[in-house]
Protein backbone atom coordinates (compact mmCIF):
# COMPACT_ATOMS: atom_id res chain seq x y z
CA UNK A 1 0.00 0.00 0.00
CA UNK A 2 1.35 3.45 -0.84
CA UNK A 3 1.77 6.35 1.56
CA UNK A 4 -0.92 8.14 -0.43
CA UNK A 5 -3.36 5.26 0.10
CA UNK A 6 -2.55 5.12 3.81
CA UNK A 7 -3.08 8.88 4.15
CA UNK A 8 -6.39 8.70 2.27
CA UNK A 9 -7.53 5.90 4.59
CA UNK A 10 -6.76 8.01 7.65
CA UNK A 11 -8.55 11.04 6.16
CA UNK A 12 -11.65 8.94 5.43
CA UNK A 13 -11.58 7.45 8.92
CA UNK A 14 -11.36 10.88 10.56
CA UNK A 15 -13.98 12.36 8.25
CA UNK A 16 -16.45 9.73 9.49
CA UNK A 17 -16.13 10.88 13.12
CA UNK A 18 -16.10 14.66 12.69
CA UNK A 19 -19.14 16.90 12.33
CA UNK A 20 -20.19 17.78 8.78
CA UNK A 21 -18.98 21.37 9.16
CA UNK A 22 -15.37 20.20 9.73
CA UNK A 23 -13.40 19.66 6.54
CA UNK A 24 -11.11 16.60 6.61
CA UNK A 25 -8.53 16.55 3.85
CA UNK A 26 -4.99 15.49 3.03
CA UNK A 27 -2.11 17.95 2.95
CA UNK A 28 1.46 17.90 1.71
CA UNK A 29 3.06 18.72 5.05
CA UNK A 30 3.81 21.62 7.31
CA UNK A 31 2.37 25.11 6.87
CA UNK A 32 3.96 28.46 6.22
CA UNK A 33 2.02 31.72 6.53
CA UNK A 34 1.00 31.82 2.85
CA UNK A 35 -0.28 28.24 2.93
CA UNK A 36 -2.13 28.83 6.18
CA UNK A 37 -3.91 31.82 4.65
CA UNK A 38 -4.90 29.66 1.68
CA UNK A 39 -6.33 26.76 3.68
CA UNK A 40 -8.00 28.94 6.31
CA UNK A 41 -10.91 29.34 3.88
CA UNK A 42 -11.74 25.68 4.61
CA UNK A 43 -11.73 26.14 8.40
CA UNK A 44 -12.73 24.52 10.59
CA UNK A 45 -10.60 21.78 9.14
CA UNK A 46 -8.29 18.87 9.89
CA UNK A 47 -5.48 18.22 7.42
CA UNK A 48 -3.63 14.87 7.49
CA UNK A 49 0.01 14.84 6.38
CA UNK A 50 2.82 12.32 6.15
CA UNK A 51 5.68 13.99 8.02
CA UNK A 52 8.28 11.35 7.21
CA UNK A 53 9.25 7.79 7.96
CA UNK A 54 12.15 5.92 9.51
CA UNK A 55 13.44 2.40 10.04
CA UNK A 56 12.58 1.41 6.47
CA UNK A 57 13.15 -2.28 5.84
CA UNK A 58 12.15 -4.95 3.38
CA UNK A 59 10.31 -7.96 4.72
CA UNK A 60 9.06 -10.78 2.48
CA UNK A 61 9.04 -8.62 -0.65
CA UNK A 62 7.27 -5.67 0.97
CA UNK A 63 8.57 -2.52 2.60
CA UNK A 64 7.59 -1.42 6.06
CA UNK A 65 8.56 1.58 8.14
CA UNK A 66 7.67 3.68 11.14
CA UNK A 67 5.64 6.51 9.59
CA UNK A 68 5.31 9.91 11.26
CA UNK A 69 1.87 11.45 10.84
CA UNK A 70 0.37 14.83 11.59
CA UNK A 71 -3.18 16.11 11.78
CA UNK A 72 -3.17 19.89 11.54
CA UNK A 73 -6.34 21.45 12.93
CA UNK A 74 -7.19 24.94 11.67
CA UNK A 75 -10.16 26.84 13.13
CA UNK A 76 -11.57 30.31 12.81
CA UNK A 77 -14.06 32.24 14.92
CA UNK A 78 -17.64 30.99 14.68
CA UNK A 79 -20.83 32.52 16.05
CA UNK A 80 -20.66 32.22 19.86
CA UNK A 81 -17.40 30.24 19.69
CA UNK A 82 -13.93 31.80 19.50
CA UNK A 83 -11.39 30.04 17.29
CA UNK A 84 -9.33 28.66 20.17
CA UNK A 85 -12.38 26.83 21.58
CA UNK A 86 -13.39 25.58 18.13
CA UNK A 87 -9.87 24.18 17.65
CA UNK A 88 -9.85 22.63 21.13
CA UNK A 89 -13.14 20.84 20.54
CA UNK A 90 -11.88 19.36 17.26
CA UNK A 91 -8.53 18.38 18.81
CA UNK A 92 -10.36 16.74 21.71
CA UNK A 93 -12.34 14.48 19.37
CA UNK A 94 -9.47 13.66 17.02
CA UNK A 95 -6.76 13.12 19.65
CA UNK A 96 -8.92 10.59 21.49
CA UNK A 97 -9.52 8.76 18.21
CA UNK A 98 -5.83 8.22 17.34
CA UNK A 99 -4.59 5.86 20.12
CA UNK A 100 -5.21 2.17 19.42
CA UNK A 101 -6.39 2.98 15.87
CA UNK A 102 -5.31 0.90 12.89
CA UNK A 103 -7.53 2.91 10.52
CA UNK A 104 -9.36 -0.21 9.27
CA UNK A 105 -6.36 -1.16 7.10
CA UNK A 106 -4.58 -4.52 7.02
CA UNK A 107 -1.26 -2.87 6.17
CA UNK A 108 -1.12 -1.03 9.49
CA UNK A 109 1.21 -3.22 11.53
CA UNK A 110 1.05 -1.49 14.90
CA UNK A 111 -0.85 0.92 17.07
CA UNK A 112 0.00 4.64 17.16
CA UNK A 113 2.93 5.52 19.42
CA UNK A 114 4.06 8.83 20.93
CA UNK A 115 0.67 10.46 20.33
CA UNK A 116 0.79 14.13 21.27
CA UNK A 117 -1.08 17.35 20.57
CA UNK A 118 0.60 20.74 20.40
CA UNK A 119 -0.93 24.19 20.35
CA UNK A 120 0.76 26.05 17.49
CA UNK A 121 -0.34 29.49 18.66
CA UNK A 122 1.85 32.33 17.42
CA UNK A 123 1.12 36.00 16.89
CA UNK A 124 1.54 35.54 13.12
CA UNK A 125 -1.07 32.76 13.10
CA UNK A 126 -3.43 34.74 15.34
CA UNK A 127 -3.09 37.71 12.97
CA UNK A 128 -4.43 35.52 10.14
CA UNK A 129 -7.54 34.95 12.25
CA UNK A 130 -7.13 31.25 12.95
CA UNK A 131 -6.10 28.91 15.73
CA UNK A 132 -3.90 25.95 14.88
CA UNK A 133 -3.01 22.68 16.60
CA UNK A 134 -1.00 19.64 15.52
CA UNK A 135 -1.70 16.07 16.60
CA UNK A 136 1.28 13.86 15.80
CA UNK A 137 2.15 10.19 16.18
CA UNK A 138 4.33 7.43 14.77
CA UNK A 139 2.97 4.15 13.47
CA UNK A 140 4.43 0.94 12.03
CA UNK A 141 2.98 0.43 8.55
CA UNK A 142 3.54 -1.59 5.41
CA UNK A 143 4.36 0.75 2.53
CA UNK A 144 4.00 -1.64 -0.37
CA UNK A 145 5.76 -4.16 -2.52
CA UNK A 146 9.36 -3.72 -3.57
CA UNK A 147 8.42 -3.13 -7.21
CA UNK A 148 9.26 0.03 -9.11
CA UNK A 149 6.22 -0.37 -11.40
CA UNK A 150 4.31 2.20 -9.36
CA UNK A 151 6.86 4.82 -10.35
CA UNK A 152 5.77 4.91 -13.99
CA UNK A 153 4.21 8.33 -13.43
CA UNK A 154 7.74 9.71 -13.16
CA UNK A 155 8.82 9.83 -16.77
CA UNK A 156 10.80 13.05 -16.42
CA UNK A 157 12.55 14.66 -13.50
CA UNK A 158 12.98 18.41 -13.92
CA UNK A 159 14.54 20.53 -11.18
CA UNK A 160 15.63 24.16 -10.91
CA UNK A 161 17.59 25.35 -7.92
CA UNK A 162 19.79 28.28 -6.93
CA UNK A 163 23.46 27.47 -6.50
CA UNK A 164 24.54 30.72 -4.91
CA UNK A 165 24.07 34.44 -4.61
CA UNK A 166 24.31 36.25 -7.94
CA UNK A 167 24.64 32.94 -9.79
CA UNK A 168 22.34 31.63 -12.49
CA UNK A 169 19.78 29.03 -11.52
CA UNK A 170 20.95 25.47 -12.18
CA UNK A 171 18.58 23.24 -14.09
CA UNK A 172 18.55 19.47 -14.46
CA UNK A 173 16.28 17.41 -16.66
CA UNK A 174 16.45 13.63 -16.59
CA UNK A 175 14.31 11.33 -18.71
CA UNK A 176 13.83 8.13 -16.79
CA UNK A 177 13.82 4.84 -18.69
CA UNK A 178 10.38 3.27 -18.92
CA UNK A 179 9.65 -0.43 -19.16
CA UNK A 180 6.61 -2.10 -20.65
CA UNK A 181 4.43 -3.91 -18.11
Amino acid sequence: MSLETLRTGIVNNLDAITPDNVTCDSHGGRFDEKELRRVSAKAPAAFVAVLGFSDLKESSGAYEAIVSWGIFVVAKDMPKAPRDLVALSIVDVLARHVPENTWDMDTVLGKPESVRADNLFAASIDKIGVAMWAITWRQHMQLGQSSTAALDIFETFDAKYPVGTDAPVAEDKVNLPQTEN
